[in-house]
Order: C-alpha cells, then sequence, then structure tokens
C-alpha cells in the first residue's frame, strides 16, 4: 500500500515538472521566433463590491406636511378631527350615563381603529384609489357595523370597552417621550396587549371603577387627538410611529412645546371627567338606572264611633205592702 502511494506521488511530481519544462521550451521558442522580445499578459480578474442601493423608501421627516397630508386643514382631517371631538365630548360627560349608545360608540372606534391600522400598513405608495375618501368611508362603515354588535352583545362589549380604556392608556404612555418610551417593538406590542387585557380582566371584579376610568380616559383622548389633527401639534407623529409600520409613512415624533401642551391636557381633561362622572352617577351601576318615583300616601281620618247610647238608670219600683187588721 505505501509503495503504491509512492508511485502516485512520484508519478504527481513528475507530471508537474514535465509541464513546467515543456512551459519553459515554449517560452525559449517563442523568444527566439519574436525576435528577443517577450510580452506577458497578466489578467486581473476584478472582484465585485458590494455598492450600497439606496432605500426604496423616503426617508423619515417631522415636518407637518408629511405627518398631516399637508401644511393646512385637509378636509378628511377636518371630518376626522369633528368625529373625535364629538365622540370624546360624549364619552367625558355622559359615558357612564348611557349605557347602549356608550357601547356603540366604543363599537365605532374599535372597528374604526382596526381597520385604519389594517388599511394604512398595507397601504402602496400610490394610494388606494381616491385614497382620501377611502381612508376614512372604509373605517367608518365598518365603525357602524362595530357600534351594532357592541350595542347587542352587551354582556361581552362591557368587558371589551375594559380594554379599550386599557389600549388608549398604552398609547397615551408611549406617546409620552420622544422615539417613545419603548423603543424595542416587541416590548412595545407586548404592552399594546397587556394592558387591554389587565383591564378587560378587571372589569369583572370592579366594573363600575374601571368602566369609569375607560369612558372618562378615552373620552379625553379622542378629544385631544381631534384637537390635534386640527392644531398640527405633531402628536400624531407618535402614535403614527406606534400604531403605522408602512415604509412610505415614516415620521419622526418630536416633542415641542405644542404637543406637550397635548400630553398635558389628556390627564387633566381624565380626571375632570372622571370626579365629573363619579359624582353625577353616585350610587348607580353601568346599564341599571334608578328612576325616582313619587310615593302618594294618602291619609284617611277615619272618626271614632260613638258611643254607645247610655243605659237608662235603673227603675226601682218600691212595692208597699199594707197590711189591713179587721177588729171584730
Amino acid at each position: 500500500m505505501q509503495l503504491k502511494y509512492l508511485c502516485l506521488y512520484s508519478f504527481f511530481l513528475l507530471s508537474v515538472l514535465a509541464s513546467s519544462i515543456d512551459r519553459h521550451k515554449r517560452d525559449v521558442l517563442d523568444l527566439h521566433h519574436s525576435g528577443g522580445t517577450k510580452t506577458t499578459t497578466t489578467l486581473t480578474t476584478a472582484r465585485p463590491t458590494t455598492q450600497p442601493t439606496a432605500s426604496p423608501y423616503p426617508a423619515a421627516s417631522s415636518d407637518p406636511a408629511v405627518i398631516y397630508g399637508g401644511n393646512h386643514i385637509t378636509p378628511e382631517n377636518g371630518v376626522l378631527a369633528g368625529i373625535l371631538i364629538v365622540l370624546g365630548l360624549y364619552l367625558i360627560v355622559f359615558g357612564f350615563r348611557s349605557f347602549r349608545l356608550t357601547l356603540a360608540v366604543g363599537g365605532f372606534v374599535t372597528f374604526g381603529l382596526i381597520t385604519w391600522v389594517a388599511m394604512t400598513n398595507n397601504q402602496p405608495y400610490q394610494g388606494y384609489m381616491n385614497n382620501n375618501i377611502t381612508m376614512i368611508a372604509v373605517p367608518a362603515g365598518l365603525g357602524l357595523l362595530g357600534a351594532i354588535v357592541y350595542a347587542l352583545f352587551w354582556s361581552i362589549s362591557i368587558y371589551l370597552m375594559g380594554a379599550v380604556g386599557g389600549l388608549a392608556l398604552a398609547l397615551y404612555i408611549l406617546c409620552c417621550k420622544e422615539n417613545l418610551v419603548i423603543t424595542q417593538v416587541p416590548a412595545r406590542a407586548a404592552l399594546l396587549v397587556a394592558l387591554p387585557v389587565f383591564f378587560s380582566f378587571i372589569t369583572f371584579f370592579v366594573e363600575r371603577y374601571v368602566l369609569l376610568f375607560s369612558f372618562a380616559f378615552l373620552g379625553a383622548y379622542l378629544f385631544m387627538v381631534g384637537v390635534d389633527l386640527l392644531a398640527h401639534t405633531g402628536y400624531l407623529a407618535g402614535l403614527k410611529s406606534v400604531l403605522d409600520g408602512n415604509g412610505y409613512h415614516r415620521v419622526i415624533y418630536v416633542i415641542q412645546s405644542k404637543t406637550l401642551a397635548i400630553i398635558i391636557m389628556i390627564p387633566i381633561l381624565w380626571l375632570f371627567s372622571f370626579v365629573w362622572q363619579y359624582m353625577y352617577n353616585k350610587d348607580m351601576k353601568f346599564g341599571v338606572i334608578f328612576e325616582p318615583r313619587t310615593v302618594v300616601i294618602e291619609e284617611k281620618v277615619i272618626e271614632s264611633a260613638p258611643p254607645p247610647p247610655a243605659e237608662p238608670a235603673p227603675v226601682v219600683v218600691e212595692h208597699t205592702v199594707k197590711e189591713t187588721t179587721s177588729h171584730s
């Protein structure tokens, strides 16, 4: 076996040596035929280099024209702001007092928000057909469907109203800082899921207080977001950073003095609404209204019966017996 390997190794060396000698002979012949000059051509293989390619998405911006779709109040933003302000005022003042109407408002907000998030995350660069109308009409239409569902299935939607309040609180917490309070997307998603689930769970035990908190906070949040759509404070950029993952809609969330005013006013409005609704609906349960009833007490004067007539005094008859004695 060792002899075999030795023969193979010897054959390999001889082949290399022979090829080297043969190449040297060809070089000598070429040098002789070319008159003593020889040109050696060296081929250099260029290695491909990786060139950074431009991102297909536009750069993130804090320009109000990018955040709000224009430097001025657009018609669609005006309509949306009006809807949010009206719904927010209703929840701030009468959220706990009404029952099915409040549930309908919660269903409208829930279904509308879910639809808007789904549409804006899948929106192409050119937008949808009739984009401005579509982005309002479709969420509003499905929001009406959600309002009907929440109003009919109230035994379940009561707990979902607590979840909506938890979602509003999670969004508020995240938007209290530039670049958001939680920068990691998985941790951010965990907060957006955990708070609604927690609020929905504790509604089962302390329904009155959780619903009071949810109606007051959701109303304050909707109202101030509607104001932001009109005032262009920049707070909408925070919401888009949380809910909008579309690369064509990248924005930079910058907290300015106007943005800080929105952040401060939300808890102030919530506190006002919570105290007001707690006092106005004292000793009431959600959906149970005690109507005051007038109790008429009829007083009847019962005259005492006249005393029975007095019995006549007994007449005593004295009988006098006279004895007559006869004399003879």
